[in-house]
């Protein structure tokens, strides 16, 4: 496996390399691209990648593997465990593009330069970058789920819908920040995520996810972060 020491991102960074993933994918489909963003073509169709589902727990012997990308074979994988959760699936492949197109350059450079990466002790050499449940807060899972994220939660097809659910006003509740602090979703927020999704044709989202999506958009507003803007 590798461990990847990936450069800072900016999120405008993270932006501007989903916006041309997605600038490259219409071009090549030749139409607009909308939710529900399908990320099996953009992997096998845009990207000429393959795309696998098998046990990766047993292939990898890790018990919460969700995901892999192998750099060299230019196959992405993905644990057969999470067929038939649309969203949880979708995120993981959108989270197998994002370590495709933000860390295999850097990958490529460690080959004709200082190694970027170090293989973990007893493990055979091989270019798979591995994911799972338990890695999210390491700077390149993190990467890889804001460009998820992103992928298929375009910012403007987001607030778009939102703006429709929320007749043009976008809500500002008590106690939001509070409850993200202490890693819960509001009721109120799951609830909106929900019409939201509905709206936006998100059909391979899950509540979860668009629910952060929309805190990050500032689409939803703490009462005291709110207050704080009018002075």
């Amino acid at each position: 496996m590798l461990r990847l020491n990936v450069p800072y991102l900016r999120p405008a960074d993270l932006d501007h390399a989903v916006r041309k993933l997605l600038h490259g994918y219409a071009a090549w489909k030749k139409a607009e691209v909308v939710p529900p963003i399908d990320v099996d073509e953009i992997v096998e169709g845009y990207l000429g990648l393959t795309l696998e589902v098998v046990d990766l727990k047993v292939r990898l012997d890790l018990r919460d593997a969700l995901g892999a990308t192998w750099l060299d074979e230019g196959c992405i994988r993905i644990d057969e465990a999470l067929e038939g959760q649309e969203g949880r699936f979708a995120f993981t492949v959108a989270h197998e593009i994002g370590h495709w197109q933000l860390h295999r350059p850097h990958y490529e450079m460690s080959k004709l330069a200082v190694p970027l990466f170090a293989l973990e002790a007893g493990q055979a050499p091989t270019a798979a970058v591995v994911c799972r449940a338990t890695e999210r807060k390491v700077p390149a899972e993190w990467q890889a789920d804001q460009f998820a994220a992103r992928l298929l939660m375009p910012a403007a097809a987001v607030r778009a819908a939102a703006l429709v659910v929320c007749k043009g006003q976008l809500p500002v509740w008590d106690g939001l920040a509070a409850n993200r602090k202490a890693g819960t979703l509001d009721r109120r927020l799951y609830a909106l995520a929900f019409e939201v999704l509905d709206a936006g044709n998100f059909a391979n989202v899950s509540k979860e996810a668009m629910s952060y999506r929309l805190l990050d958009l500032h689409l939803v507003k703490d009462s005291a972060e709110a207050t704080l803007e009018l002075f």
